[in-house]
């Protein structure tokens, strides 16, 4: 598939099942998420993999901080939601999640670094269209949890992008390519 029928296929998936991204294919993935636009070439996009038992332990790294946040705020924790957040990533056989390091140079401040693995997300969600898979980009609470951080390696001030999800669609789903209409996203100068 070539790029442009990739971006156009590009949707997003809310239950994947198997089979996951082949060790090769991840490996092609993660090379053009590391390919993306990156000013200063300072490589500031981090990417942690999840599959299997590495998934369950990092869902009780998502419980505990959903617990702790409804300490902090006062609240009671809803048993349902702190289920999920268990479960969650077991909505997809493979989950990669995508963070940014603050180099600290000086002349490229961390809004651009940040952008860069948001670029690198969105380059590998379209490698995985290109080579068959399902895929999708979830962010909410956790990304910015310092807990959920720290359980990265992160520090506070570097940020977690998102949680791609990968796996196959299931045989139900049909995918009708983007075709978006520009009118109202064009506009002219002056």
């Amino acid at each position: 598939m070539n790029a442009l029928d990739a971006i156009a296929r590009r949707r997003s998936i809310g239950r994947l099942q198997e089979p996951a991204p082949t060790a090769e294919h991840l490996t092609a993935i993660l090379k053009a998420a590391a390919s993306a636009p990156d000013h200063g070439e300072l490589r500031p996009f981090r990417f942690t993999v999840l599959d299997g038992d590495a998934q369950d332990a990092f869902g009780v790294v998502l419980e505990d901080a959903y617990l702790a946040r409804c300490a902090e705020s006062g609240r009671a924790p809803d048993a349902k939601k702190q289920a999920k957040e268990r479960t969650k990533l077991g909505r997809a056989p493979l989950v990669v999640i995508v963070s940014a390091v603050d180099t600290e140079d000086e002349k490229v401040p961390f809004v651009e670094q940040r952008d860069a693995a948001v670029a690198a997300a969105q380059n590998a969600l379209i490698a995985a269209t290109a080579l068959g898979y399902g895929s999708m980009w979830r962010t909410g609470a956790p990304v910015e949890d310092p807990r959920v951080k720290a359980a990265l390696g992160l520090r506070d001030k570097d940020a977690i992008v998102g949680f791609l999800y990968f796996g196959t669609a299931p045989a139900n789903i049909t995918i009708t390519p983007h075709d978006p209409d520009l009118d109202d996203l064009v506009l002219p100068f002056g």
